[in-house]
């Protein structure tokens, strides 16, 4: 597949922390030094724009995963937005969809050959690998969910969701009582690759129970990604109307510089020849580093802004200085208001394990639905915002 060369980033969520990070080059006891980041600022989403194929005579395909587009009307502004799965405002015969999606590990080897492996236990969780553990998480395993004393369904934690945020269409009296977004999640083999120098850096302490925190730069990242990576598992099943998601453990994304750090997840598009390949990225964070990003809470935010806004071009009107937000937003991202809002979750059976996806915001939120559209009059699938979102300017 040919990409072309890759645009700026759009810088879709800001910094949630005052705090700086701060590099200074660092010798390694083996192999090729990495520089060594003292500090951060934790962030989600900062994403890449869409890629577009090379050449003037390539036709771009539109066939993508099942999604579908609607309008929204706001204070005398319309707003067109696509969202994964079927539309809930219209009955449907078959309500419930289900998207192909592939769990690709990707282990990470740095120049100073410290090697991070999403298959291999840590040493912060050595009961499991982060790949065992997010295949056995709410984000994959289905389980019964309800808010305020209301039934929501049974579900993946994202689909939940979904039913959540519109449940005047999914709840049981309403159109689409029977309304899903689910994943078919396929483990893909482990992937390794090697980050270039200049392309990698390392925290410079290892946390309280020994794990390091590797960090790779986002436009080298994203080029491997969309360039070379998804392309190269075609043959497995990837294809435009598949969701690849991408995941590591405890390594983080850097733009340009090791002053901006740190990226834990985003999710974006790839134009190709054969329609709209959308993907997602995640740290699974075991090293409890940062608070706030506790193990799926990175990949649940991805996942659901993927399914609420999976080619990234959802308009709203602006708002912000809520959750990650310093200043002002416009755009559909459900994740970002609520980043570092995590919930407890408590899977059952012989792998029992108490995950922490994150909180997400409602459509509702975003588009000033008065009532909400969401379960029970909320604005948020845990109930932390009552009302929507306010004002920016």
């Amino acid at each position: 597949m040919n990409i072309g060369p890759r645009k700026a980033l759009v810088r879709r969520v800001l910094a949630i922390s005052a705090v700086l990070a701060l590099a200074a080059p660092a010798a390694s006891t083996a192999g090729t030094s990495v520089p060594r980041i003292h500090g951060w600022r934790p962030i989600l989403d900062f994403r890449p724009h869409d890629r577009h194929v090379a050449g003037p005579a390539v036709t771009a395909g539109t066939a993508s995963v099942t999604r579908f587009t609607s309008t929204v009307s706001e204070g005398g502004t319309t707003f067109r937005y696509t969202m994964v799965g079927k539309n809930p405002f219209v009955t449907q015969a078959a309500p419930s969809t289900t998207i192909k999606t592939f769990l690709i590990p990707l282990r990470i080897v740095l120049p100073n050959n410290d090697t991070f492996d999403p298959t291999a236990a840590g040493s912060c969780d050595p009961a499991a690998s982060a790949v065992t553990r997010t295949m056995q998480s709410p984000i994959v395993v289905s389980k019964a969910y309800s808010l305020g004393g209301t039934a929501l369904g049974t579900g993946q934690y994202t689909d939940i969701f979904r039913r959540a945020e519109f449940f005047s269409q999914t709840g049981p009296t309403a159109i689409n009582p029977g309304y899903h977004v689910k994943l078919d999640v396929v483990k893909l083999a482990r992937q390794t690759v090697h980050v270039p120098a200049g392309a990698a850096a390392e925290f410079a302490h290892a946390t309280a129970c020994g794990e390091k925190t590797g960090a790779v730069e986002i436009n080298w990242f994203d080029n491997y990604l969309a360039g070379t990576l998804l392309p190269s598992l075609g043959s497995q099943g990837v294809t435009v109307k598949t969701f690849p998601l991408i995941e590591v453990r405890d390594v983080v994304l850097y733009d340009t510089v090791t002053t901006n750090c740190c990226i834990f997840g985003y999710h974006a598009m790839t134009q190709t020849v054969a329609g709209k390949q959308t993907y997602g990225f995640g740290d699974y964070e075991s090293s409890g580093r940062v608070a706030g990003f506790p193990d799926i809470a990175p990949l649940s935010h991805e996942v659901a802004e993927w399914e609420d806004d999976p080619f990234t071009h959802n308009p709203t009107k602006p708002w912000g200085n809520v959750g990650q937000v310093n200043g002002c937003q416009m755009n559909l991202e459900v994740g970002d208001p609520l980043t570092g809002t995590t919930m407890a979750v408590t899977t059952t059976g012989p792998n029992a394990h108490t995950y922490h996806p994150q909180e997400l915001a409602f459509f509702s939120w975003f588009y000033h639905s008065s009532p909400s559209l969401g379960v029970n009059g909320l604005y948020s699938n845990n109930g932390t915002f009552t009302t929507a979102a306010a004002p920016c300017s």
